[in-house]
């Protein structure tokens, strides 16, 4: 049987809830993509996606996870030694990616749940020479949350390009790439976007397109020139998935009728919400939980939250879902000892609330 579920009932920290009205954008009829509707609704997608990224640069839409846009980055990045800054499961596969794109990388490595100074990177970057820098700026597998700007711009001053996966960050986490003059940050479609997976986005600077452009070593599905080239003539260099690119139209409607800055202000509600959630149901319940980021390095977007020693998430979870609420295990060598809940996308403080409620009403129990 198909599993069934309404709207706000559902807390994976991706893939999100999506609402109705934007899976039923999908049902439109095709049209050709070499043509002039196929333009049109480039081009609107742009002035919807432009603002998100807080960017006048293209934003590049790729018909893959976003994991594809990781590998762009890598293979468009200059060449020479990658540091990878590796603090949970997802900035572990950047510096994975890096590798297996016969990358020189060397790592540099925080516990999970916890984020990367300033003063070791400074040391780090001083210590060797490095073209590359990659991080993580909401890692998902954690709901640690790097400062990517600080980090940019370190790396800037040692003359090093960085690349941030801003997966589950991007459309919920504040991001400004033009302001804070970024390199280059990919995001997937089924995180705060709120949009089924399928697509992925990036933005990428004029200085690293131009870098780019003299390296044999690009690839073709994810080479970032010629999506860039593409993009300005409003197409794609390959087939698109069509219909996300019609729910995304929708998407990006409502976002922008919210306004990206009360989008990043409601994620951060939600988070402090989740926060407080955590310190009164230990409080009541004797059953110690906590935050495993550490204040003020909390994503927005998701909260990976450890559970008492005698109650693993195999058992938490689906006692959740017994009461019509979907959360996430924990990831990776988190998978026992955590749970999490994707508060992101359309989620509000009211569809939050009915998912602590259920979460607390089995730790009652």
């Amino acid at each position: 049987m198909t599993p069934t579920h309404t709207f706000g009932t559902f807390f994976l920290p991706g893939p999100t809830d999506v609402r109705e009205e934007v899976m039923a954008a999908m049902m439109q009829p095709m049209i050709a993509h070499r043509g002039s509707a196929f333009e049109q609704l480039f081009e609107r997608l742009q002035r919807g996606l432009r603002p998100v990224f807080k960017t006048e640069r293209p934003v590049y839409i790729s018909s893959s996870s976003a994991t594809g846009m990781m590998e762009a980055a890598i293979r468009c990045a200059p060449q020479g030694r990658v540091l990878s800054l590796v603090n949970g499961a997802f900035s572990e596969r950047f510096a994975h990616i890096a590798s297996m794109c016969a990358r020189d990388v060397d790592r540099y490595d925080v516990g999970w749940g916890q984020i990367h100074t300033i003063p070791q990177l400074e040391e780090r970057l001083s210590m060797r020479k490095y073209a590359v820098i990659t991080v993580v700026h909401s890692e998902t597998s954690t709901g640690a949350l790097n400062d990517v700007r600080a980090i940019s711009d370190c790396a800037h001053r040692h003359g090093v390009v960085c690349l941030i996966d801003s997966v589950s960050g991007a459309g919920g986490a504040e991001l400004r790439f033009d302001e804070w003059k970024l390199d280059y940050v990919l995001t997937g479609s089924q995180k705060a976007f709120a949009l089924p997976p399928g697509i992925s986005f990036g933005v990428a600077s004029s200085d690293f397109i131009d870098r780019a452009s003299g390296s044999s070593a690009r690839g073709v599905y994810f080479d970032l020139v010629e999506l860039d080239a593409y993009a300005r003539r409003n197409q794609t260099p390959s087939t698109p998935a069509l219909p996300l690119f019609y729910a995304l139209e929708v998407q990006l409607s409502a976002i922008a009728n919210e306004g990206i800055e009360a989008r990043w202000s409601r994620h951060k509600s939600m988070a402090a919400r989740t926060q407080d959630w955590i310190a009164k149901i230990s409080d009541e319940t004797g059953k110690r939980l906590a935050n495993i980021a550490p204040l003020g390095s909390q994503s927005p977007t998701v909260s990976t939250i450890r559970l008492p020693a005698d109650l693993p998430s195999e058992t938490f979870t689906p006692a959740v879902a017994k009461k019509g609420i979907v959360v996430g295990n924990g990831y990776g060598k988190l998978k026992s000892s955590t749970f999490r809940i994707g508060h992101m996308g359309d989620h509000t403080l009211d569809t939050l609330d009915r998912c602590l409620t259920a979460c607390a009403s089995v730790l009652r129990s």
